[in-house]
C-alpha cells in the first residue's frame, strides 16, 4: 500500500529537480521572453509557480492529495514542510553532485598516476 507521504516526497525530490537543476525554467523563462519581445514588452524574470520550486511544490501538492481523496491537516502540513525545505533540498542535490564529482576526479587521478 502505497504511502501518500512517500508519494509527496518523491514528487517534491522531482519537482526541486526539474525546476532548480534542470535548466528547464531557464529554457521556459527564455521562450517566455522571446514571446513578449515580440509585442515590445519587458523580458520574463519569473512564472510562477513554474519557476519556483517551493511554490510547485506547494500548489502540485495540494492537487495531488485531491485527486487522490487524502487531502487533510496533517497531510496540508507535511506539503508545507516539504514546500519550506526545497531550497534545502536543492542545495543537497548540489552537494551531493559536488562531491561524487570531487570523488570521481579524485578516483580517476589515482588510477591515472
Amino acid at each position: 500500500m502505497d504511502s501518500i507521504y512517500t508519494d509527496l516526497a518523491l514528487l517534491w525530490a522531482v519537482i526541486v529537480f526539474v525546476v532548480d537543476l534542470s535548466g528547464w525554467t531557464d529554457t521556459l523563462l527564455r521562450l517566455a521572453s522571446r514571446f513578449t519581445a515580440r509585442y515590445g514588452l519587458p523580458p520574463v524574470h519569473s512564472l510562477r509557480p513554474f519557476t519556483c520550486s517551493l511554490c510547485l511544490t506547494w500548489w502540485t501538492g495540494i492537487a495531488f492529495a485531491l485527486i487522490r481523496g487524502q487531502f487533510s491537516l496533517p497531510v496540508l502540513a507535511f506539503i508545507a514542510a516539504l514546500s519550506f525545505l526545497s531550497i534545502t533540498l536543492r542545495e543537497l542535490f548540489i552537494f551531493i553532485r559536488e562531491t561524487l564529482t570531487t570523488g570521481i576526479a579524485k578516483l580517476n587521478k589515482w588510477l591515472n598516476d
